[in-house]
């Protein structure tokens, strides 16, 4: 990974007053980071240049962004106002550049061409080397903006970040801009659909409940069954009815409801020992998926 195309060099580079970033590996030598870069407006433009490299960059804008000077090689390039919650796509095989006075809020996922071939290899696809989508074009797709903001909360409290959601976040962003902007064709081979063994899914389920905060990621479950990553989750899910970071959800709830009927316990002390980056993470959670504070529910099952 270029150090200069994300984090903090990639504030650096454009001038950032703010940013936020989470390092996903997927692919051995190819990972993938997404950047939140923001600053305020300026009174006199910021000239920023990206780096060349087989890579290419998809900016989520979070604000509107009015038309401003950009080029491409060296060449003039108009580029119209993006909307928030629209997309650019930047192919840094080519020379990007822009002058900015306005305001910016964006998300920049950096995306190396190697992790694109990885995941086609992984996934039986044929080799993907970009996008279909010219430079300066703003595109609006609703499931790349929902898989982009999905990765917000991780970025804004990474202590409460789930590695296993992150990896699923990462691998549906791939697959959907490969599937859906890339030049993708089913080779018609796939992989069997059938779920797990017996003793692949006691397996996964034992590793699962040993990282019961979710600190293990699809790879390392996928490779304790013999499985590529894809199969493994599809047949998981197959298997439970659950992908796995929402089966392990469930666990960790279910850990809880129990802490609190049984034990004295504070919520501080269940947070913990179910895996939750804290009492407020915690409640949060419960309150999610149960429809009431932990609090509140231990003491209406207590009084029945």
């Amino acid at each position: 990974m270029a150090e200069d195309a994300y984090g903090q060099g990639l504030s650096e580079r454009v001038g950032a007053e703010t940013s936020a970033t989470l390092d996903l590996d997927l692919f051995p030598n190819s990972g993938i980071a997404v950047t939140r870069v923001a600053w305020e407006g300026r009174r006199e433009g910021r000239y920023s240049c990206m780096p060349v490299e087989d890579a290419s960059m998809l900016c989520l804008e979070l604000r509107d962004l009015p038309t401003h000077p950009y080029w491409v090689d060296g060449r003039p390039t108009e580029i119209a106002p993006i909307r928030r919650g629209d997309f650019t796509l930047l192919d840094l095989r080519q020379q990007h550049a822009s002058e900015l006075r306005d305001a910016l809020d964006c998300l920049a996922a950096y995306l190396p061409h190697a992790a694109l071939q990885a995941f086609a290899e992984e996934h039986d696809t044929p080799r993907v080397d970009g996008f279909r989508i010219p430079p300066a074009m703003a595109l609006d797709d609703a499931v790349v903006r929902g898989l982009m903001t999905a990765l917000l909360p991780a970025m804004e409290n990474p202590r409460a970040a789930d590695r296993l959601f992150l990896d699923h976040v990462a691998l549906a962003l791939i697959a959907h801009m490969t599937a859906t902007h890339g030049e993708v064709r089913s080779n018609g081979r796939g992989v069997t659909r059938g779920g797990l063994a017996a003793w692949q899914e006691r397996r996964a389920k034992e590793a699962l409940l040993a990282s019961i905060d979710g600190n293990i990621g699809l790879g390392e479950l996928a490779g304790l069954c013999g499985l590529s990553r894809s199969h493994f989750a599809r047949a998981f899910k197959q298997s439970t009815g659950l992908p796995p970071h929402r089966w392990l959800l469930a666990r960790r709830i279910e850990r809880a409801q129990e802490l609190l009927l049984h034990s004295a316990l504070s919520l501080d002390r269940i947070a913990a020992a179910c895996g939750f980056a804290d009492q407020s993470h915690f409640s949060r959670v419960f309150s999610r998926q149960i429809g009431i504070a932990p609090s509140a529910w231990r003491r209406q099952r207590r009084s029945a």
